[in-house]
C-alpha cells in the first residue's frame, strides 16, 4: 500500500509539473513575449512553478546546409579551434558528409557501410540529412570529437537552413569562425541587446546587414570576408525551453517554432 501511495504521489507531481511546463510554452510562444519578460517565470523550483528560456536557432550551424554546400571550411575552422588533430578533424568532417549524402561512395577519411559494419553498427550510415543534431553522435569519426567537447549541442541545429544569423550568433562562433576579437564581440552583444542589455527583448537593435554590423564594430579585411561567407541576417526561429517544477519533480518541454509565433510547430520534445 505504501508503495502504491508513493507511486501515485509521484505520478501526480509529474502530471502537475508537465501542466506547469505547458503553461510556460503557451506564454513563450506568444510573439509579444521576449526574453526578460516577468511572465516567463512563475512560482519557484522548491514548491511549484515554471521557468522559460527563449533563444533562437538561427544563430547556430546547420550541418545539412553546409555539407550540402560542400563547405568544409566552416567545420575546419570550428574544429581547429577545439585543438583537434587534423587527421581526426578530417575523419569527422568526411564521416559527417558520408552520413548526409545519398550514396555509398566513401569520402577519403569518411565511413560508409563497410566501416560501420566493421564497427558492429550494421545498417548505418543513414545516407540522408540529419533529423536531429543528436544523430551527430552516431557518426563514425565525429562521435569521438563531440564526446570530448562539452556543450557542443549549443552550436548546431537542424531547424535553421541557411547561414548563421549574426543577430543571434554566440561567442564561440563569432570568435572561432569569424575571428572577431573579444572587444568586437562584446561591442556586438551590447549593440544587439539595446538599452536593457537583454538580448531578444523588445528594444534590441535589429541588424540590417552583415556589412552594417561589421562596420559598427570595426571588422574589416579578413574578418569581413569571413562574416560575409558564413553569416547573414536571416529570419529567426524561436526555441522555447519550459521547465515545470512541483515538489522536487521537474518536467522539461522544448519547442521549435517560427519567430512570428503563429506558424506551425516544427519540433516538440519532452523529458
Amino acid at each position: 500500500v505504501d508503495r502504491w501511495i508513493g507511486d501515485e504521489a509521484r505520478a501526480e507531481r509529474v502530471f502537475r509539473a508537465r501542466q506547469l511546463a505547458l503553461s510556460g510554452i503557451a506564454i513563450g510562444r506568444h510573439p509579444e513575449v521576449k526574453p526578460g519578460d516577468p511572465l516567463l517565470r512563475s512560482g519557484d523550483k522548491e514548491s511549484e512553478g515554471f521557468e522559460v528560456r527563449i533563444s533562437d536557432e538561427s544563430g547556430k550551424i546547420n550541418p545539412n546546409f553546409w555539407i550540402g554546400q560542400n563547405q568544409r571550411d566552416l567545420f575546419i575552422k570550428l574544429l581547429d579551434s577545439w585543438e583537434i588533430d587534423p587527421r581526426d578533424r578530417d575523419a569527422g568532417i568526411d564521416g559527417l558528409a558520408d552520413w548526409i549524402d545519398g550514396d555509398d561512395f566513401r569520402s577519403l577519411a569518411g565511413a560508409e557501410r563497410g566501416e560501420y559494419e566493421a564497427a558492429g553498427r550494421a545498417g548505418f550510415p543513414a545516407n540522408r540529412p540529419l533529423l536531429n543534431i543528436r544523430e551527430m553522435e552516431a557518426v563514425l569519426g565525429m562521435d569521438r570529437l563531440l564526446a570530448a567537447r562539452e556543450g557542443w549541442k549549443e552550436l548546431f541545429t537542424t531547424w535553421h537552413s541557411g547561414k548563421i544569423n549574426i543577430q543571434f550568433a554566440g561567442e564561440d562562433l563569432l570568435s572561432n569562425v569569424a575571428e572577431l576579437t573579444p572587444e568586437q564581440i562584446r561591442a556586438l552583444f551590447e549593440l544587439r541587446a539595446g538599452p536593457d542589455a537583454i538580448e531578444g527583448s523588445a528594444d534590441d537593435v535589429k541588424l540590417e546587414s552583415v556589412e552594417a554590423a561589421a562596420g559598427l564594430i570595426g571588422a574589416g579585411g579578413r574578418q569581413l570576408e569571413l562574416l560575409e561567407a558564413f553569416f547573414d541576417v536571416s529570419p529567426g526561429i524561436r526555441r522555447i525551453e519550459s521547465t515545470g517544477y512541483c515538489a522536487g519533480t521537474k518536467h522539461r518541454i522544448v519547442v521549435i517554432a517560427p519567430e512570428s509565433g503563429g506558424g506551425q510547430i516544427m519540433s516538440w520534445e519532452e523529458e
